[in-house]
Parts: structure tokens; C-alpha cells; sequence
């Protein structure tokens, strides 16, 4: 599972909304372009129902400067309400040397964080790395944790659906050979099935694969958004 890793390429955004005068309605489109994911902290919403995410402008709204880019989807990010808090206004004084809190579309996030699944921490390999992991508090106790605890929960229900699917293919051979009927085969691979589809559906929850309900395309014949090739 991916879940927590950092992107090793630079992200193309596949969404192009229409302008909305709130930047609070791009929420939807923000949560199906990053993958329901915290772009800075690589935190899956569905595994973190209690913690608010939101939008995030990465060239501040509160530098007058970017005034204008309050509601510009290129500088809208999908973010977790801590790492949003964190990050506030953060920016350079000096442009040119920085530093910068990394973003996955302007930057190789992998080449300033990487995430060690061995010890739950994100290892910085850049300054620019360093500044993200200390001012978003990557590293804090309490999300380290989290995070092993959640990488144990992946591994005990893949471990289980690998037991599932094993008894169903147990199940067929037994039927195949006639040691059990066919009625019995239905009622005990149908149980399987039924936990199978409860196992597979609270994996998706922990590794940001919950599938989103589409967006829509079109209200009250206005286009609201065209998806990128």
C-alpha cells in the first residue's frame, strides 16, 4: 500500500472548475484532484473522519500580494485542517533563496520528504523539506503513532481478506470434488463474500481508495467543470 508516501513526479491537475466567487466550492473538486488525501501531510480523509479538510491557498490569502489568486484553482491545494492551520501564511522573504512548503504540483515531493515506513516519520532531504516537516510538524509524537498504528491496521485486514479469499477458493475445490453440496458451497461463499466486500470497503477507508461520488458537470445548464485530457 502507497498510503502516507510521497509523489515522485510533479502532479498534472486533471480538473479545470469554472470560476466560483467562494473558494470554499472547490472543496469537492480539490478532494477528487489530490485523491482525498492531505497534499503536505499525505493523510487520507476517509481514515480521519473526526479531522476537518479544507482548502488551502498556497500563495496566502493573507499577503496582500495575492489578492487575486483567492479563488484560482491553480493555487488551491486539498489540505487537513492542522496542516492548514500550521502552514497559515508562510512565505518567503526572499523569493529567490526561500525556503518553501513543498506542493506536489510544483515540486518532486518525494526529492524533499520521504516517508519511512519503518518508523513512522517522514525523513527530510532538502531544506525545503526540512522547513515542510518543521513547520507543519510532520514528525509530531502523536502523528507518528498514528501512522504506524494505521500502516498495522492495513497489514491485519490485508491479512484477513488474503484468509477470505483463500477459504473461498477452499470452498470451490471442496464443491469441485463433491465433499460438500452446492447448497452448502452457496450459503458459506456467500457469508465470505458478504465479509469480503465489508474488509475490502474499511481497506479503501485507510488507504484513501474510498471511491468519491462523481462531481458534477453541469447545474441549471451552467458547465461547471471540464476534466483535462
Amino acid at each position: 500500500m502507497t498510503v502516507f508516501q510521497y509523489p515522485k513526479s510533479k502532479h498534472q491537475r486533471k480538473l479545470s472548475p469554472r470560476k466560483f466567487k467562494r473558494y470554499q466550492s472547490y472543496k469537492r473538486y480539490l478532494q477528487t484532484e489530490f485523491s482525498r488525501v492531505c497534499v503536505y501531510c499525505r493523510q487520507p480523509d476517509s481514515s480521519a473522519p473526526n479531522l476537518n479538510f479544507g482548502v488551502d491557498h498556497y500563495r496566502p490569502q493573507g499577503n496582500p500580494r495575492f489578492a487575486s489568486l483567492v479563488c484560482d484553482y491553480d493555487n488551491l491545494y486539498y489540505c487537513c485542517s492542522n496542516c492548514n492551520s500550521r502552514k497559515n501564511n508562510d512565505w518567503p522573504l526572499d523569493e529567490k533563496l526561500g525556503p518553501y512548503v513543498v506542493n506536489p504540483c510544483d515540486y518532486d515531493m518525494a526529492a524533499h520528504l520521504r516517508f519511512n515506513a519503518q518508523t513512522g516519520q517522514v525523513d527530510v532531504r532538502s531544506s525545503f523539506g526540512q522547513h515542510t516537516a518543521e513547520l507543519l510538524q510532520l514528525n509530531e509524537d502523536t502523528v507518528v503513532q498514528y501512522r504506524l498504528g494505521t500502516l498495522k491496521t492495513i497489514s491485519l485486514y490485508a491479512a484477513e481478506i488474503d484468509q477470505q479469499e483463500r477459504l473461498l477458493n477452499a470452498l470451490a475445490a471442496q464443491h469441485q470434488v463433491g465433499a460438500i453440496s452446492l447448497a452448502q458451497y452457496n450459503a458459506e461463499a456467500q457469508a465470505s463474500h458478504q465479509e469480503l466486500a465489508i474488509l475490502r470497503q474499511t481497506l479503501q477507508t485507510y488507504t484513501s481508495q474510498l471511491p468519491l461520488p462523481p462531481l458534477p458537470v453541469k447545474r441549471l445548464g451552467v458547465t461547471l467543470n471540464k476534466t483535462s485530457a
